[in-house]
This record gives C-alpha cells, sequence and structure tokens, in this order.
C-alpha cells in the first residue's frame, strides 16, 4: 500500500486516461436534500469547547441528521427510490498522519450520533477498512461519512452498489474538497469520469460544482479528532452509463505553485436505485 507513483505523475494519468468527451458525457446537476433530525434527542450533555466562538454553548447540530429523500428536477425522491453502498475497496492511502495515526482515509460520525437512535451510523476510525467505509456509506446517516485528511499523498477507494445505476449523490461536508469520479465497467476499466471542484485553489475563474445545502452536520472520529459542524454541500453526478462501482481519486501535493492540492474531500455517497 506504501508503493505509489509520484502525485503529478498519477494526477496526469487519473485525469488524462478519458478522452474529454468521456469527461463531458457526465452530467452535472443540483438536488435538494430532505433531511430530519430526531427533536427529543437530548443534546444538552454536547457543548462547544472552550476555544470555539460559542463556547459553553449547546451545539444543536449534535447527533444524527437522516435523509429522507431527495427533490430532482422537482420530483421527490423518497429513500425506497435510493440505494447505498455495499462494497467498498481501498486501493491506495499512502499518507501517513503523525498526529492522530493512519494515512489520510478516515471515517465518522456525529458527535453523539452513537447515542441517538434517530437512524444508524458506521464507525469512526484514523484507520478504516473497506468494512469500515461501507458502515459509513451504507445508511441514510448524513453525518456518516468517509473523510480524506490533507497529508500529502494519495487517496483511491472505490464504491460499489447492488445494482447499476447511472446517477450519484454526492454530499461533501464544507464545501472544501475536490474529487475525481469515475464510473467503472466489470472489468475495472473506467469508462467515463469527472473532476468535481470545490473552486478553491483550482485556477482563476473556477467555480464550486457544490450547493449548499444549509445542513449543518458534526463529525466525531476519534477523542481529540471532531468537527464541531460545517454545512454539507451537495451535487449530483448523471454518467453515460450505469455501473456497480465507482472509483474515487483525490491527490494531495505539498504547498507550492502548480501543486496538485484536492483540499481533503468529507463525503457521504448515495445512488438512484435502478430504474430511478
Amino acid at each position: 500500500m506504501k508503493s505509489r507513483l509520484p502525485l503529478a505523475l498519477l494526477a496526469s494519468a487519473v485525469i488524462v486516461a478519458l478522452p474529454a468527451a468521456a469527461q463531458d458525457a457526465v452530467i452535472v446537476f443540483p438536488f435538494e436534500a430532505i433531511a430530519s433530525r430526531n427533536a427529543s434527542f437530548d443534546r444538552s450533555a454536547y457543548t462547544y469547547p472552550d476555544n470555539h466562538d460559542l463556547a459553553g454553548q449547546v451545539n444543536a447540530n449534535a447527533g444524527d441528521v437522516g435523509l429522507d429523500g431527495v427533490v430532482i428536477d422537482g420530483e421527490t425522491i423518497w429513500q425506497s427510490g435510493l440505494q447505498f453502498v455495499s462494497a467498498a475497496t481501498i486501493v491506495v492511502d499512502d499518507a501517513t498522519d503523525t498526529e492522530r495515526g493512519g494515512h489520510n482515509v478516515a471515517t465518522g460520525y456525529g458527535i453523539g450520533a452513537d447515542l441517538d437512535g434517530w437512524v444508524d451510523e458506521g464507525v469512526g476510525s484514523t484507520t478504516p477498512d473497506a468494512d469500515a467505509l461501507v458502515a459509513a456509506q451504507g445508511n441514510f446517516n448524513l453525518t456518516s461519512i468517509t473523510a480524506v485528511r490533507e497529508n500529502v499523498g494519495t487517496v483511491v477507494y472505490e464504491l460499489s452498489f447492488e445494482t447499476p445505476t447511472d446517477t450519484l449523490l454526492l454530499f461533501e461536508r464544507g464545501n472544501s474538497g475536490d474529487i475525481l469520479v469515475a464510473a467503472l465497467d466489470e472489468a475495472g476499466n473506467e469508462v467515463a469520469s469527472i473532476l468535481v471542484l470545490d473552486g478553491a485553489n483550482d485556477g482563476d475563474g473556477a467555480v464550486s460544482a457544490y450547493t449548499p445545502t444549509g445542513i449543518v452536520v458534526t463529525t466525531f472520529v476519534q477523542d481529540g479528532f471532531l468537527n464541531q459542524g460545517q454545512q454539507l454541500s451537495s451535487v449530483g453526478l448523471r454518467f453515460p452509463v450505469a455501473a456497480t462501482t465507482f472509483r474515487f481519486t483525490a491527490l494531495q501535493e505539498a504547498e507550492g505553485d502548480g501543486a496538485v492540492r484536492y483540499n481533503g474531500p468529507d463525503l457521504k455517497v448515495l445512488a438512484l436505485a435502478s430504474g430511478d
């Protein structure tokens, strides 16, 4: 797992592996999330820390956030029309986090979400394996995510669904992460891909592909590694072909002129069910 191509070389390889027409064929679209929280969950124990602007106040964003459905082009699609991740593979994760352990990939859930029975969540880990990624993604809890830290290195992971789909729904915590997403055929070859940009450090005139949702989520990975709340942004991706497996790539070179930096995308990924 520790061997890798130089980042610049890998960045070129993954981004230009497909003709421009294949990338242009992926349609980017906005959608609205229908989400809910547990009104009866007692959040009084979850207060902001001393170093926060709201120190001592109750964090009203603690606990679960359930995704009840989405609205696409005016059509409401409830949970029965969605599917979540059923399998995962970590292909490359070669950075080192000397402070918190592990590499760059982490999984987390909302602060206090493990005590909130509103909706299931995955596990928090700085050293997640494939099962941990499935646990993080395989539910309708918008706080349960796969995060990518920003140490120098490369992350490539693959997420699979039970039935083929041509439409992915991505939620990104903080509107602060580029991600290269590719649909794979049964042989593992990329058949279409798109680089989703957050608009930061992406060159003159670059704009974010994400749309703010107004939904704030917290994240707990482990003691000392948590996020007190950031807004989710979302983006829909419609591919020209249906696939069961999609590859996600994030690159992070050392800071400097021309460095490739994807800024640590923190994602929740779902898909439309087959036939939707």
